[in-house]
């Protein structure tokens, strides 16, 4: 019997709503400052997840349903909430 692998839901987040992510969460400071930053560093983590065996799928994340998916489940909009969003996604998507 083989292991279900584990697929890493990663929360990616697209030029134009950069801005508007770091002006509404909770924990602006644990975002990179920039853009191109966020995204250098998470095409890391991403290519040593997959490096080392590990799954993972970009799950595109639009601030404006992210605001709303937080304000339904009284979470605050910081990175945990970012985490459990696009876990949410992914599994909508998967159905």
């Amino acid at each position: 019997m083989s292991e279900q692998q584990i697929v890493y839901s990663f929360a990616w987040f697209q030029p134009e709503e950069w801005q508007k992510l770091k002006e509404t969460v909770e924990d602006p400071e644990t975002l990179d400052d920039t853009y191109q930053e966020w995204r250098h560093n998470a095409e890391t983590v991403i290519k040593e997840l997959r490096t080392d065996g590990h799954q993972v799928k970009k799950i595109s994340i639009k601030i404006s349903k992210l605001l709303n998916w937080c304000d339904s489940k009284g979470l605050k909009p910081n990175s945990k909430a970012r985490s459990e969003y696009a876990a949410f996604l992914a599994e909508q998507r998967s159905k």
